[in-house]
């Protein structure tokens, strides 16, 4: 009997022994991933958390960190710079960029329409219906290029257009009380804010940029484009992990929340809850319905940098090939 004890206690420490070498050796295989978020963390960013909740990244080989930035711009100079391994930001920023000589590219879209529109507390379903309507908007505000763009488009006069410039921080009280009609806003960061406050006794309209005309990709995962080059196995399972977080996301916002909320605890469930749904209606568009999520076709592409280079006024607009190098083809 002290013989078989002894020989259960010498093959435990064998096994014990054994496990001690493989364990580190598996997390050492993994593949360590500098991640940046476009901004401070937001219901938008709440994929990424859950794919490292579930383990979607670790079982596609990565161990991953992310960060939050300060801007699409930031992201898009920390990559070039080699202080992220990958990124989130704008399609505008990553086009202006390129076209002033930075080495980075798109490999995914991350989501697919941009969230700018115009916030209300009636409907103003065209561009014409806002004809004589009062918006208020920052000296700045990009939503000041983007609408006479959408004008050109529709044959409109811009001049039928009336601003109101004023702080972004007195938004909301110029248009609930009155002084204003519309408001520039983001379908996934102010209109959930809205509707936490005057949405209490009004109802909240919101009116896309995207469905009036200007359909840039919204949301790109970057890399450096040498990086993409040498390894794009690499970004094509990182673009397949995300890919596989996004959609579980999707159907589980509650959950993704929750989980966003764990990992973040300065975050607030309902406000995070809120922000995510709202993101949701700029992912699962009918183009990705279409094409697959993820995914972007050399026409939209191309779309993109010519409505952002028109915006932006850039004189030698980058080529589809420069700009994109996609990890998931299109459907």
């Amino acid at each position: 009997m002290k013989y078989v004890t002894k020989r259960v206690f010498y093959f435990a420490a064998l096994a014990a022994l054994w496990m001690a070498a493989v364990v580190p050796a598996a997390a050492d295989s993994l593949t360590k991933i500098e991640f940046l978020t476009n901004y401070a963390f937001h219901g938008r960013h709440s994929p990424y958390f859950v794919g490292l909740e579930k383990g979607f990244y670790k079982e596609a080989g990565f161990d991953i960190r992310i960060s939050p930035a300060t801007g699409s711009g930031f992201v898009v100079a920390a990559v070039d710079a080699g202080q992220a391994d990958y990124g989130m930001a704008d399609a505008g920023p990553v086009v202006q960029a390129v076209a002033k000589g930075a080495k980075v590219k798109g490999f995914m879209v991350f989501m697919d329409t941009a969230t700018s529109g115009l916030a209300s507390l009636k409907p103003y379903e065209t561009p014409e219906s806002l004809k004589g309507a009062k918006i208020v908007a920052s000296q700045t505000d990009s939503a000041r290029v983007i609408l006479p763009i959408i004008y050109a488009q529709h044959n409109l006069n811009p001049a039928d257009v009336h601003w109101e410039t004023a702080d972004p921080s007195v938004y909301l009280s110029l248009l609930a009380g009155g002084q204003a009609d519309l408001m520039t806003a983001s379908i996934d960061g102010d209109v959930p804010s809205l509707q936490r406050t005057i949405g209490q006794t009004r109802e909240v309209y919101f009116s896309s940029f995207a469905n009036w005309g200007y359909d840039v990709f919204g949301y790109l995962l970057i890399a450096k484009a040498d990086r993409l080059n040498e390894k794009p196995e690499e970004a094509r399972r990182f673009a397949e992990a995300t890919k596989r977080a996004v959609e579980y996301a999707i159907e589980h916002p509650e959950e993704t929340a929750e989980i966003m909320v764990k990992h973040n605890a300065a975050l607030k469930y309902e406000t995070t809850l809120a922000q995510w749904r709202q993101s949701i209606k700029a992912i699962n568009t009918d183009y990705v319905k279409q094409h697959g999520y993820g995914t972007a076709t050399d026409d939209r592409l191309q779309r993109t940098i010519d409505l952002m280079a028109e915006a932006m006024k850039l004189e030698t607009p980058p080529v589809v090939g420069d700009t994109f190098a996609p990890a998931i083809p299109a459907q």
